[in-house]
């Protein structure tokens, strides 16, 4: 994992300090881990992540897959005070967000004959909920 933290501040251009700054650990916890004389525990991980919540989980721990979050890779809150719940009507707003893009994996494909499946509502904290209008 130590080459795995060292790329993380190549990529960010940022030092071991500011590092151990921003998450909130002893500086000296980052020179041990980069020295290769400990290895990084729980709450080191945990707190890198809250702070780079782009960085790939299974990238960093395992050392397999891309460095960074696809868009379809869905990810969970580290929040501990939320907790996940399925999506209902009532927590839909009324008004319309105009601020959102729709991709079509299909252009110039026929919609005749199509029924929406699923909606997959995407938050900013890396979380999501699925709507399956046809399973009420």
């Amino acid at each position: 994992m130590k080459e795995r933290i060292q790329k993380l501040l190549q990529e960010y251009s940022i030092s071991s300090t500011y590092l151990a700054d921003k998450i909130g650990v002893q500086r000296s916890s980052i020179s041990h881990l980069l020295s290769g004389r400990n290895k990084p525990g729980f709450d080191f991980i945990q707190k890198l992540l809250k702070n780079y919540p782009e960085i790939n989980p299974t990238w960093l721990i395992l050392g397999k897959g891309p460095m960074y979050q696809s868009e379809n890779q869905p990810t969970l809150p580290f929040s501990e005070t939320e907790e996940r719940s399925t999506p209902r009507e009532a927590d839909i707003r009324s008004e319309p967000n105009t601020n959102y893009h729709i991709r079509s994996s299909q252009k110039g494909i026929s919609k005749k004959n199509k029924m929406i499946e699923k909606i997959v509502i995407f938050y900013s904290d890396h979380s999501f909920d699925e709507y399956h209008p046809n399973e009420e």
